[in-house]
């Protein structure tokens, strides 16, 4: 009997060392893949689908891990930094569900409201999540940013231009020489 649980005690002890192991080796990947794609002159989309990939997997098998929200949050910034805007969606959520005490949730809160307001074009979802987010973070260094959103949410470039004019007119005034 002592035999037997010294070998199951070996046993757990190797899997976790392998576990470890596995888990630093994926790291190390990772860390390679930003590093290759930071050096690029042009970026390949693909490079940039296997390191969005390389992130979920990370996550996907050691959800407990600390690293894991920070590589879907990195994830979920590259795919919006390439357009892929249902997708950088899908991750933030993702973060702000699995995770609700990393250090950057406001942050995906607001990313999440902006990809739907700029990528999508979907006004109401947009609203609604800068909505959330000042209501849940009102003092956050993105508050004034959300705000200015909202107040601006829906008009084009040239109503936004008017409104800057018509409530700011002495910045427009040309100075004579």
């Amino acid at each position: 009997m002592k035999n037997l649980f010294i070998l199951l005690i070996v046993s757990v002890s190797l899997a976790f060392i392998s576990c470890s192991s596995q888990r630093n080796k994926m790291a190390e990947q990772i860390a390679r893949m930003e590093s290759e794609l930071k050096t690029v002159h042009k970026v390949d989309t693909g490079s940039v689908s296997e390191l969005i990939s390389a992130y979920q997997n990370f996550a996907s098998r050691y959800a407990q891990d600390s690293l894991s929200p920070e590589f879907l949050y990195r994830a979920a910034g590259l795919a919006n930094g390439f357009r892929r805007g249902t997708q950088s969606i899908d991750l933030y959520e993702s973060i702000i569900n699995k995770y609700p005490d990393y250090k950057r949730i406001p942050e995906c809160y607001f990313m999440e409201a902006f990809v739907y307001e700029n990528e999508h074009g979907n006004i109401g979802k947009a609203y609604e999540i800068y909505t959330e987010f000042l209501d849940k973070y009102p003092d956050h260094d993105l508050a004034d940013d959300a705000r200015a959103a909202l107040k601006y949410l829906g008009k084009t470039p040239d109503e936004m231009v008017r409104e800057f004019e018509k409530n700011n007119p002495d910045s427009l005034k040309v100075v004579s020489k």
